[in-house]
């Protein structure tokens, strides 16, 4: 079992370190070009890798803030991909799924009444609210705003590498008062961005960009 957490952590910490470089280059790529492109899907999927190993590393070691940390970090991860896939966000399995582990992971983070956690949980649950929404939307026949796909991948997409970084300031930044700073430090600088970029880009004369993302 030990060789089998020094395996999973290393796995971890590679796909980790690389998801940060691979995100940062998707960031400052031009939108919509093959770059952007290449760097994003890559970070996907090796967002996927740092969700699974550390879902399995906590399961092993019963450590439910990192369980919950990984479950946050794989809804975004999932939802954001998907958007760019489903420009018209009409759910499929794969999207109710990620809607799903996001409701769950969002009350249970509600419950620990962890002030973190407390934090991430409410932005989780709105994003559920969010997604829910469109959906009804999408199956009563309601136009939705045809940009709210785009809105929707920057935000989830960001949301997804704020929290890989998240991680990387934990693990490096120690001895901080109060000690919940290192964990909400790149939210609070994150999520100003993000909604910096989705209103540059989701307006509908720089959608062109990258309409065939």
């Amino acid at each position: 079992m030990k060789l089998l957490i020094t395996v999973v952590l290393i796995i971890h910490v590679v796909a980790g370190f690389a998801a940060l470089g691979f995100g940062l280059w998707a960031i400052l790529s031009k939108k919509g070009q093959r770059t952007h492109k290449l760097t994003g899907r890559t970070f996907f999927y090796l967002m996927l890798i740092v969700a699974l190993s550390a879902g399995i590393v906590s399961t092993i070691k019963l450590n439910e803030f990192l369980l919950l940390i990984a479950g946050f970090a794989a809804y975004q991860n999932i939802g954001g991909y998907r958007s760019v896939k489903n420009k018209g966000l009409n759910p499929n399995w794969i999207d109710w799924s990620a809607t799903a582990l996001g409701l769950v992971t969002g009350v249970f983070m509600i419950a620990t009444f962890n002030t973190v956690l407390l934090v991430f949980g409410s932005i989780c649950l709105s994003l559920v609210v969010v997604d829910l929404r469109t959906y009804y939307a999408v199956f009563a026949g309601k136009t939705i705003p045809k940009l709210a796909w785009l809105a929707r991948h920057i935000g989830f997409m960001m949301g997804s590498y704020i929290a890989t970084f998240t991680a990387f300031v934990v693990v490096n930044v120690r001895n901080v008062e109060p000690a919940w700073i290192p964990w909400l430090a790149p939210t609070a600088v994150g999520v100003p961005l993000m909604q910096y970029w989705t209103w540059k880009y989701a307006r509908r004369k720089n959608a062109k960009l990258i309409m065939n993302d």
